[in-house]
């Protein structure tokens, strides 16, 4: 009886092992997709900015 609860809770340890090493890449590959998402961002932001002071100036030069 004792060897069979022994065996149970060696099991259950190694569940929670595993459960707990997919929760820790799951979390750590959602951070690198939120980076990627800030990145992705900020770089569509700052084109879009670009974009506009480009077409100010632009039209400031081609002024009749």
């Amino acid at each position: 009886m004792g060897k069979l609860i022994s065996v149970i809770f060696v099991v259950g340890i190694l569940v929670a092992a595993v459960v707990l090493v997919v929760k820790l890449i799951g979390g750590a590959i959602s951070l690198v997709s939120g980076l990627f998402h800030l990145i992705l961002g900020l770089a569509v932001i700052v084109a879009l900015a670009a974009l506009v002071i480009w077409m100010f100036r632009y039209a400031a030069k081609h002024r009749k």
